[in-house]
């Protein structure tokens, strides 16, 4: 008895010699029989599935918010959602469409899609059908703060049959197959569920790769393989996610051995765990594109003072001569290459050069002293002004020394400029209130289109539809919008890149918002794990395999 009771055994090496008695000379026929079928049958189970070696442990950051995967459109949260959950399409590594729970889709008339879904289960055994998506259309734009209501609203779902959807538009809408990668399907069955009841496991019952196991928040999130998934059963038994908000914390336990894959590898790192024989990196370009948001809305901005400190009578953000001067003081080499230590690309637009619609006649803005000057001059504001920008300083790669950098560059040419770091548990409900003249932020978009970041960046704000819902600095060009809104009515995929094209050229010239760089996105694991990277920057178990 593992208390204590009992007669008293014997210690040391006597205890030895009894056991060797024992196991010689006091066993019967039977319980040898017995023992030795024990063991065959431990054997053959260490050899099915060697426990320590199905387990995976990830150093993940930032830690999601919620398991319900309609309570907040983040990428942390969605990577949760299609482990657990699963949406009707996808994205491959290269950002590129595939196929998801819907195995296929085709536009059968300018405001009809048709989506065919997999003949497929939840977790609980339950059949997955036309149902659980008309649910989920009626659940998702309501939950939490409601931002998945763009990808749906306005678009009305039918049922064909338990395999055939129809969801009718009342435009021509060409980028419908890339919003419904943007979210989760859910089960109808579990209907009534709340935000609570996902978080605790109740309602946690998705189709995904894995299944929801616990959530003990701060320490771990923990997922077992779910042998009936249709991809195929996962390399690794069990995940074990560890939320780690530092990234030399993070590196730190992937080289004390007490994690095995760390995503958001800090720049500082990379070339030092690149020489190190017994860990894999693995590297790509992001679709996240930091950039500068400038006020160009207010009369009279909070953060833009003289240079004696008071409020400046005016709002110089308004003059876009002032938002290129800006452009044009910021040496986006140096912050490549001395900020972000080299992994980092050098931004001309809003998003990357992979995605449709992207303008190849756009250069990126040359770093110009003299020019910017010269912009500040020319539209009066030759003695210049103070500025404050505002950031995070925990969320993007090097965001807080991006900021540093920044303001050393603006300063150069007359805007004497001060910034505030700000945690990301607090920064993006300031920035929705509107309370910053300039923010840094970085985007990467819903869809695999140039539509995605123009509607939301740079068209005027108009939320029942979905414009403007990411511009926080108010800008408002009504020749861009209507280019924006007709590119995106255009089923033609030649016109509609042209569009966007011109679109793209309009919003630049006019310094809708400044484009900085795109972000390298790295993974770093123990030798023998392999990881293909992937442009979205999500950390996604199911696609971790075993290598030498």
């Amino acid at each position: 008895m593992r208390d204590g009771s009992g007669p008293k055994r014997p210690e040391g090496p006597a205890r030895c010699a009894a056991v060797r008695k024992t196991h010689r000379e006091e066993l019967d026929p039977m319980m040898m029989r017995l023992r030795s079928a024990l063991l065959s049958a431990v054997a053959v189970s260490a050899l099915a599935m060697p426990a320590a070696a199905q387990e995976l442990r990830m150093g993940i950051s930032p830690e999601p918010t919620s398991v319900d995967p309609h309570a907040l459109s983040s990428f942390v949260n969605m990577q949760l959602g299609l482990t657990v959950f699963g949406h009707l399409v996808n994205f491959d590594s290269k950002f590129r469409l595939a196929p998801g729970l819907a195995t296929s889709w085709k536009a059968i008339d300018d405001k009809t899609w048709e989506f065919k879904l997999r003949d497929t289960k939840w977790q609980d055994g339950t059949p997955f059908t036309a149902d659980d998506v008309i649910f989920t259309f009626g659940r998702a734009p309501d939950v939490g703060l409601k931002q998945f209501a763009i990808y749906i609203r306005g678009r009305t779902i039918s049922k064909v049959d338990d395999r055939t959807i129809h969801i009718k538009t009342t435009v021509p809408d060409p980028t419908l197959p890339n919003a419904m990668a943007a979210f989760a399907i859910v089960s109808k069955k579990h209907g009534d569920a709340k935000t609570e009841d996902y978080n605790s496991g109740k309602a946690a019952i998705g189709i995904g790769p894995y299944k929801f196991v616990e959530w003990v928040k701060g320490d771990r999130i923990v997922l077992d393989a779910n042998p009936a998934y249709w991809g195929g059963k996962p390399a690794y038994d069990r995940i074990v996610m560890k939320p780690i908000s530092s990234g030399p914390s993070r590196v730190a336990a992937l080289m004390a051995g007490d994690i095995d894959f760390i995503e958001k590898v800090p720049t500082g790192n990379i070339s030092q765990l690149k020489k190190d024989a017994k860990l894999n990196i693995v590297q790509t370009p992001s679709c996240r594109t930091m950039f500068l948001g400038p006020d160009s809305s207010r009369d009279v901005s909070p953060f833009v003072k003289t240079n004696d400190g008071q409020p400046y009578p005016g709002n110089p953000l308004r003059d876009w001569r002032v938002r290129k001067a800006i452009s044009k003081a910021i040496d986006r080499k140096a912050i490549v290459e001395r900020v972000m230590d080299g992994n980092a690309l050098a931004a001309s637009q809003y998003f990357a050069s992979g995605l449709f619609g992207h303008n190849p006649n756009i250069p990126v803005e040359p770093y110009d002293l003299a020019g910017a000057k010269k912009l500040m001059q020319d539209a009066g504001y030759g003695d210049g002004f103070r500025l404050t920008i505002h950031g995070t300083n925990d969320r993007y790669d090097n965001d807080a020394q991006i900021l540093e950098a920044l303001a050393q560059m603006l300063t150069q040419v007359g805007i004497k400029t001060e910034i505030v770091g700000i945690p990301v548990a607090t920064y993006f409900t300031r920035q929705a209130s509107l309370e910053f003249s300039v923010y840094l932020v970085g985007n990467c978009p819903g869809t695999a289109e140039a539509g995605a970041p123009l509607k939301e960046i740079t068209h005027t704000l108009l939320p029942e539809k979905g414009y403007g819902i990411y511009n926080f600095h108010r800008y408002s060009n009504q020749r861009l919008d209507t280019m924006i809104e007709e590119a995106l009515s255009t089923i033609d995929d030649g016109k509609r890149e042209k569009l966007y094209q011109d679109a793209l050229k309009i919003a630049l010239d006019d310094v809708a918002a400044i484009p900085l760089h795109q972000q390298v996105n790295t993974w770093a694991m123990k030798k023998g794990i392999i990881y293909e990277p992937r442009t979205d920057e999500m950390l996604l178990p199911a696609y971790v395999s075993k290598g030498n």
